[in-house]
């Protein structure tokens, strides 16, 4: 499978809503919260011939934060979040990855684990639904 990899910009609002409701049901962000972050921030996806995996991703001179990375369901178990993240730090070879992960998502979690982050600690009741989230960090590879 022959994969692109791409920055995703405000021309992709309506491709990113989409692909929030489908990776995140009853969870996802609006429209209005993905226009703000694409003013402010960067998204990324791979995929073929459409986004199949996407991140919402903030870029700091030092770090960056990964708010939210989800493939869309028909394709999950295929490594493509995987070789995202892998892009993501070919992207961004100096900075220090972040990011946050509900506590019960055992798959997102073992596929950090995976890819080199470790976990920080975690804050109890985090979520609304009062779910415990596990921040987790990544180094760059010297």
């Amino acid at each position: 499978m022959s994969l692109s990899f791409q920055r995703l910009g405000e021309g992709n609002l309506k491709e990113i809503q989409t692909l929030e409701a489908l990776c995140f049901p009853g969870e996802e962000w609006t429209m209005k919260m993905i226009q703000t972050h694409l003013e402010f921030h960067v998204a990324f996806g791979i995929g073929d011939s459409e986004t199949q995996c996407y991140a919402l991703v903030c870029e700091t001179p030092w770090e960056i934060e990964i708010f939210r990375i989800a493939t869309i369901p028909n394709f999950r178990k295929l490594g493509l979040a995987k070789q995202l993240l892998e892009k993501l730090f070919k992207e961004f070879p100096k900075k220090d990855f972040f990011l946050e992960v509900k506590e019960s998502n055992e798959p997102a979690i073992k596929l950090y684990l995976s890819a080199g982050f470790v976990e920080l600690e975690r804050r109890k009741k985090y979520y609304p639904d009062g779910s415990t989230a596990v921040l987790m960090k990544r180094n760059p590879i010297e």
